[in-house]
């Protein structure tokens, strides 16, 4: 599972980077969670950002804000690149739907499904968390978000993140995270090969794929090495990054 973002160690070639301190324009580290809550200062938990911030930080308006990873596109268009069918496996790509709120709410109310994300676990997942989300994921115009389903059943997440601002598509960050009951069955191999297909026939300026692993995350980086990313170095607080050109 793999739902990152943030700085990388930069080689001679790279040209994707984004502040660490900036990672969804304000969600704090766990570092810096952890220092708030010693000092006693307002937190909230942000759904767009999906993550802990700081509680002035969070607008009213916070279902528009405009986001450092830009959101563009859709990973809907081109039906044969949506869909999947191997190894018994019949998946395919679609939005959220208000309807999907309670199989939502239990993939994501575990807190072994937040292990390897960035963000601290927020606790019981709550139906109006979980309404909120949905509602925001197709809402706003700076980010998508797809459910994947298996079958008629959705089981988890896929996303797409271009690190330019503006028409600047050339790179991106791909993430994704399934509920625990559907781990160890290929669906996240399936999944990412064809969110990547589907990435690079729907934006042709796009050159390059990234993807963040927490350094403990093993089944992630396999899965990863076998949808055809290949390990390209370390961020700097450890986490390993994947890539696959086009």
């Amino acid at each position: 599972m793999s739902d990152q973002g943030g700085a990388f160690h930069r080689r001679p070639s790279d040209s994707f980077s984004i502040a660490e301190d900036q990672r969804w324009d304000g969600v704090l580290t766990s570092d810096q969670l952890a220092r708030f809550r010693e000092k006693g200062l307002p937190l909230a938990f942000d759904p767009v950002q999906i993550g802990w911030v700081a509680l002035e930080h969070v607008p009213d308006d916070a279902a528009h804000r405009p986001s450092p990873l830009s959101w563009s596109g859709s990973l809907l268009e081109g039906q044969d690149t949506n869909r999947q069918q191997s190894g018994g496996l019949s998946l395919r790509l679609r939005a959220w739907d208000l309807s999907d709120a309670a199989t939502y709410r239990a993939l994501l109310d575990d807190a072994q499904v937040w292990r390897f994300m960035p963000e601290t676990w927020p606790g019981a997942m709550t139906e109006d968390l979980a309404h909120g989300l949905i509602e925001i994921s197709n809402a706003a115009d700076h980010h998508e978000v797809r459910a994947v389903l298996h079958g008629d059943e959705p089981v988890g997440q896929v996303r797409l993140a271009f690190a330019g601002q503006g028409r600047d598509r050339s790179e991106a960050e791909i993430s994704y995270w399934l509920g625990r009951s559907h781990w160890g069955q290929g669906i996240g191999r399936a999944v990412v090969t064809m969110a990547t297909r589907a990435a690079f026939a729907n934006h042709g300026g796009l050159r390059r794929i990234l993807a963040l692993v927490h350094p403990d995350n093993t089944a992630s980086a396999r899965l990863l090495r076998a949808a055809g990313y290949a390990f390209s170095g370390y961020r700097g607080d450890g986490w390993l990054i994947f890539e696959t050109t086009r």
